[in-house]
């Protein structure tokens, strides 16, 4: 088997568990009082967004091409949105109002809630019928994504409250969907 495959899984899954790990610590930071942190790790954060795209694209092209493109364009997309969110916010640390929060909030609700669901969906979807992991991780992604996009929804329109205990309950299948894809990624890769 070509080592290159084998390679860009283990890059993936680490960059899975990259995004995990500054997205956590970002809003840490922020809550802390820290935001130029909290704004350099939702840069990390994109880029690992990116990254997890890039090479989940070159490993499942071939299976799916249209849905490994539209995770590829999602994710780039994400990492954008992830970008523009945290611009109000180094504004903010530059001496702007405070006020431009909801700037950060309103971002990460799409990027990081509304775009993000709808590529978990894809790339669960591209999972199930590719066979390249286990039947359960696959639908975990897919209807763990369809979960997150009922619940960014429901927070969009002012249905259940916004970054509430029912909105983290429902992010909870994607988290643990992403958490054992990356160590599935670094310790197995996909299958061929």
């Amino acid at each position: 088997m070509d080592r290159t495959p084998r390679m860009y899984a283990r890059i993936a899954g680490v960059l899975y568990l990259t995004t995990h790990v500054t997205s956590v610590t970002a809003v840490i930071s922020y809550g802390g009082g820290s935001i130029r942190l909290g704004v350099l790790l939702e840069f990390l954060l994109a880029l690992g967004c990116l990254g997890t795209g890039l090479l989940l694209w070159l490993l499942l092209r071939e299976r799916g091409p249209a849905r490994a493109a539209g995770f590829l364009m999602l994710r780039t997309l994400e990492a954008a949105v992830i970008l523009a969110g945290a611009l109000p916010m180094l504004a903010i640390a530059l001496g702007g109002s405070p006020r431009l929060t909801g700037l950060h909030t309103a971002a990460f609700l799409l990027g990081q809630g509304l775009v993000i669901s709808v590529n978990t969906m894809i790339l669960g979807w591209l999972l199930i019928e590719s066979r390249a992991v286990p039947r359960p991780l696959a639908v975990l992604g897919a209807t763990g994504g369809a979960i997150v996009l009922a619940s960014n929804l429901a927070q969009l329109f002012a249905l259940i409250p916004l970054n509430g205990a029912i909105a983290g309950l429902c992010a909870a299948p994607v988290f643990v969907f992403e958490v054992w894809f990356a160590i599935h990624l670094i310790v197995r890769g996909l299958r061929c």
